[in-house]
């Protein structure tokens, strides 16, 4: 009972947060990410060095920032290609 409010949040944000999805392309699939979720949850220092700006993202620093954080912190996909690479 007591992680419902948790849920919900959640939901509430996962659903606020869809039109602010960023695409990064690759050759095995394109990789969406959601910057919206993610800024309410870390500050801008976790990925940005320097003031907060667009950058794009390469196979080896993609790899090294989103699955590292992911690893680090245990949330998120991290193990399978598909969990984030996906296919039209």
């Amino acid at each position: 009972m007591k992680y419902y409010p948790h849920i919900a949040l959640l939901l509430i944000i996962l659903g606020a947060s869809g039109a602010n999805a960023m695409k990064f392309s690759a050759y095995n699939g394109d990789v969406y990410f959601d910057h919206r979720m993610h800024r309410l949850i870390y500050d801008c220092k976790s990925c940005h060095e320097g003031p907060p700006q667009h950058f794009e993202l390469d196979h080896e620093s993609g790899h090294k920032l989103c699955i590292g954080c992911h690893r680090k912190e245990g949330k998120g996909p991290s193990r399978h290609c598909s969990d984030c690479h996906k296919t039209s």
